[in-house]
């Protein structure tokens, strides 16, 4: 729950008339017969002109001089850490410049697991194909990338929107504004929903710090009877310092203990008034 996202169009050169075909395509893999491979792919697709990519600095400059209207990158394979396997999808998201935000990103890799999914979808990619690609699947990816979308900014999320279907009474979690307003919850179960989610892909991720937000917001969710503004307003306080720890990653403890420290002193004063 929260404030209602910021919805803009996606992409941003669909408004114009164009295609994905029409624009540069900026093709980032880092294995040359792959490379090879999907460049032929494209080329067949009518795609007209290919821009490729060795390394995520090159990718990024040609994002930001070229305006591609796809992007096709590879999960960096020697990566561990899922948050720099991901940090140029999440710095395409994340800037400024609506002339390239909003671009489909494709997102190929071996890693196919549930959670690395699910982070990659998180991060704001438009679609995920599996290593070893078959071509056909390939295209079909990149068609449905392209296919205009909502693009959602919110405060730890921005890319696509992630909802393709319409939302029913069988679902099993309703968490959304627009839950609320079609009357399948209420906002304060819908809010209770979302820390429920919240705490799961926390736990995926196994960062204490981000622990002690999710406890905190279930603390306070718990104990309020209603959910208007000022309920809202302490949600957005968590949401916050979830973004301030993910910018904090690499910062020493201290630093981040004091983020989580402060949010809960807050959450003690808040409910010392209810």
């Amino acid at each position: 729950m929260g404030a209602a996202p910021v919805i803009e169009s996606f992409a941003h050169w669909s408004s114009t008339g164009e295609c994905w075909r029409d624009r540069p395509v900026l093709l980032l893999e880092r294995a040359t017969l792959m490379r090879r491979l999907l460049t032929g792919s494209l080329k067949s697709a009518g795609a007209r002109q290919i821009i490729t990519a060795e390394n995520e600095q090159e990718a990024r400059a040609i994002i930001e001089t070229d305006l591609p209207g796809m992007v096709i990158t590879d999960w960096k394979a020697e990566v561990e850490n899922p948050r720099e396997a991901l940090s140029l999808v999440k710095a395409v998201r994340s800037s400024e410049n609506p002339a390239y935000r909003d671009v489909p990103i494709v997102l190929t890799s071996q890693r196919t697991s549930r959670s690395e999914v699910e982070r990659a979808r998180d991060a704001g990619i438009s679609e995920f194909l599996r290593k070893p690609l078959a071509t056909g699947d390939f295209l079909n990816r990149v068609q449905h990338a392209a296919t205009p979308r909502p693009f959602v900014r919110e405060t730890r999320f921005a890319g696509p929107d992630r909802r393709r279907k319409p939302r029913t009474a069988n679902d099993p979690l309703f968490k959304r504004q627009r839950d609320v307003e079609d009357g399948l919850v209420d906002a304060l179960q819908a809010a209770r929903n979302a820390c429920y989610a919240l705490a799961v892909e926390i736990a995926r991720d196994g960062c204490e710090h981000a622990r002690r937000v999710s406890v905190s917001l279930k603390q306070y969710l718990t104990a309020v009877s209603e959910f208007g503004p000022r309920e809202n307003e302490i949600v957005e306080m968590h949401r916050a310092a979830l973004v301030q720890l993910d910018e904090a990653h690499e910062a020493d403890t201290p630093v981040r203990l004091a983020v989580v420290k402060g949010l809960e002193d807050v959450v003690q004063m808040r409910l010392a008034k209810l």
